[in-house]
């Protein structure tokens, strides 16, 4: 039978502090327990800045009230709303590719389940243009807002500072 591990004749030896060497037993490993994280996490977007009318507001309840979800869910929620009636909405999509004759049917049965009563969903010429704000970027703004409080949070409790102090530590923030 051979031996699960030979000890090494060599003597090594393990740097803890700059200018210090700590001597390795022999058959330690060497190689650190654990991997540091490098935080590589996703980046944390800046806040976004949105005025919310009251033409995004009621579409935003209408929409949330019509349980629409997919595609047809990102086709209202990223377009450009033009016009909000009682019995129509006028909207003006990011992409009219995605925009076919039953995505438009699907939105108004959604919307009809919503409201209670029939919605007739109309296209507008033209795609949206960029800087407009539409149901999703102010849905992303929210996202960015409450991942940065919880972050601020987090960091300002005292246990966590108390932690952060007793061990020399800092938050990573991705």
């Amino acid at each position: 039978r051979r031996p699960r591990f030979s000890p090494s004749p060599i003597r090594r030896s393990l740097t803890t502090c700059p200018g210090s060497t700590t001597e390795i037993p022999d058959g330690e490993s060497d190689a650190p327990v654990r991997v540091a994280r490098t935080g590589s996490g996703p980046q944390i977007l800046p806040p976004i800045e949105v005025q919310i009318t009251p033409l995004l507001s009621d579409w935003r309840e209408l929409v949330r009230a019509s349980g629409m979800q997919g595609l047809i869910r990102e086709v209202a929620a990223s377009s450009e709303v033009v016009e909000l009636g009682p019995d129509h909405v006028t909207l003006r999509p990011a992409a009219r590719t995605l925009v076919s004759h039953e995505v438009v049917g699907m939105i108004e049965e959604a919307l009809q389940a919503g409201s209670g009563h029939p919605m007739s969903v109309r296209i507008a010429d033209g795609e949206r243009g960029r800087g407009v704000v539409t149901l999703s970027l102010i849905e992303e703004a929210e996202r960015r807002a409450a991942r940065l409080a919880l972050i601020e949070a987090f960091k300002s409790d005292p246990f966590v500072q108390k932690c952060l102090d007793a061990f020399n530590g800092t938050v990573d923030e991705t």
